[in-house]
């Protein structure tokens, strides 16, 4: 008996070294023995569907093997571009702002930038705070709006947006729906207010929510597979007001596209996903392919379907302001700080600030100052002068220097020294000596910016010679390899910021109006995720 069993397992041995054998040799049918081997990175929630879409093109002596690698959010654009690859196929376009210049072919070429398949966001919660949403207007902004206002139990649960696209575009939703409706500086100022209320996942799991009270920002993709085993009593809300829409792009890179082997072969592959294999791996990888249709799965009916128009893809400054909310390594900056208020000047009002009664200027801008500070990362840089009577019109309260725990006390304690002097000339020519500092201290591992705060009271912005004199200096003074960023906020004198705006067009500089001492801690606040732009 034991004999006829050790032949029995001798046998079986020997049959399967054989297949092993068979199956080490290239065959046509797995493609190793094709000529053509294209290079993909794909997020990995569309990974399988891109491997069902390369098997076949596995078949025939023009076979095509697919080698697909899976990389997802920053890594995934990291991967990108230290590899050598053919298509990159992210799980949203706005990833392409983190591509090396001019690595991408150009939009529409071999069908670049084309969307292959979707999926949109849920918010997925517990009853009573679907009836708070829903009060609250079944929308992102009203989201927002309770997010913003720390609405009592709420809370945010969302995936690092640095990790995948859900997390990138749920987030970004958030903020798009006030930057919409209220401009860029509340939407920074409605980000910074929401994290101490927001439970960030991150690894590898859905954000769904764990408690009563948590709004999860979930794809549709992965609730498909989690219906049936779900909470019955859970709710999703999608989006009264927009629809927030992850968008897996075809991005093939320059070089492939050049290549006439490898751009034949790309277009076969980009074909493949409208193959009925593609389809149905589409399907099972609960994504909606180009027609928008949802997959079928058990449960499915619970999820409303979208009908708001979608958010447009983040804008690369917008990724920014994301990524520097959630990571203080994004805030780093080279910053330097000008403030220009008179005595007697117009205050902006408290607007819906907890500050009670109306703040003077000055001490509005001190408090933005410390809270600028207290949000730059070590290795930042630094500094603070103001627009002051004598010569030259300004004084330097706090030359730039590297930020650490130490000079950031520092920099606290020199903060108290602002004052409101009475008005006088000095600031065109502290603008001027500012960004002159700045570029000679230019960091390229850091956004290089000068922030002016000015109530204007001397009429600086109504000196049409004097600013054009200004704007010429600073003209002369730019260098396109040390690019240096300027930004004004005029307190209360919208005809003044007008022309300011207008006068320093040359130079690309933001220039805005603020109303509010709401207003002024958003412009801080915005300033040190990356910048005020339009």
């Amino acid at each position: 008996m034991l004999r006829g069993l050790v032949l029995v397992l001798v046998l079986g041995l020997v049959a399967g070294a054989g297949w092993y054998v068979l199956r080490g040799e290239p065959t046509e049918a797995d493609g190793a023995a094709c000529p053509t081997t294209l290079h993909v990175v794909a997020a990995s929630s569309i990974a399988t569907v891109v491997s069902a879409a390369g098997r076949t093109l596995r078949a025939g002596e023009d076979c095509i093997l697919v080698d697909t690698v899976s990389a997802d959010g920053r890594s995934g654009a990291a991967q990108v571009s230290q590899s050598p690859i053919d298509v990159w196929i992210p799980d949203d376009t706005a990833w392409t702002t983190l591509a090396p210049p001019q690595f991408l072919a150009e939009q529409g070429n071999l069908n670049a930038y084309s969307v292959i398949a979707s999926s949109p966001i849920y918010m997925v919660t517990d009853p009573a705070t679907g009836d708070r949403i829903k009060a609250a207007g079944d929308s992102w902004l009203g989201l927002a709006n309770l997010l913003n206002g720390h609405a009592p139990g709420i809370r945010l649960v969302v995936r690092n947006p640095a990790l995948s696209g859900d997390g990138m575009v749920a987030a970004g939703a958030v903020g798009e729906a006030v930057w919409i409706e209220k401009g860029m500086d509340a939407s920074s100022l409605a980000l910074a207010n929401m994290l101490p209320v927001t439970r960030t996942v991150n690894h590898d799991l859905s954000a769904l929510p764990s408690a009563a009270g948590e709004v999860g920002l979930v794809p549709e993709y992965a609730l498909l597979s989690t219906l049936r085993l779900a909470q019955a009593d859970r709710r999703y809300v999608v989006g009264a007001d927009h629809t927030a829409l992850l968008r897996y792009t075809w991005l093939p890179t320059a070089a492939a596209v050049k290549n006439a082997k490898r751009a034949a072969a790309l277009k076969r592959l980009y074909s493949a996903f409208s193959s009925q294999e593609g389809s149905r791996a589409l399907a099972a990888a609960g994504l909606r392919g180009p027609d928008n249709i949802r997959p079928i799965y058990d449960g499915a009916n619970v999820l409303p379907e979208p009908t708001a128009k979608p958010f447009d893809v983040l804008a690369p400054h917008h990724v920014q302001h994301i990524f520097a909310t959630w990571d203080p390594e994004d805030r780093r900056s080279n910053l330097l700080i000008i403030v220009d208020v008179a005595t007697g000047g117009s205050s902006p009002s408290p607007g819906n600030s907890s500050s009670p009664g109306k703040q003077a200027p000055v001490d509005v801008l001190k408090q933005g100052c410390r809270q600028l500070a207290d949000l730059m990362p070590v290795g930042s840089r630094l500094g603070l002068w103001e627009v002051a009577p004598g010569q030259p019109g300004y004084r330097r309260i706090v030359p730039t220097d590297r930020l650490d725990d130490a000079t950031r006390a520092a920099f606290g304690t020199s903060v108290k020294s602002l004052a409101a002097h009475r008005a006088g000339p000095g600031l065109l020519d502290a603008i001027v000596a500012g960004y002159q500092s700045v570029r000679d201290d230019w960091h390229d591992d850091m956004f290089n910016q000068v922030f002016i705060l000015t109530d204007d009271q001397n009429k600086d912005s109504a000196n049409a010679a004097a600013v054009t004199a200004m704007v010429q200096k600073l003209t002369a003074l730019k260098d396109p390899s040390k690019p240096v960023t300027i930004s004004v906020v005029v307190l209360n004198k919208k005809d003044a910021a007008d022309a300011l705006k207008n006068s320093l067009k040359p130079m690309d500089a933001y220039v805005d109006n603020a109303t509010s001492a709401d207003d002024v801690q958003a412009a801080f606040i915005h300033v040190v995720a990356g910048g005020l732009h339009e």
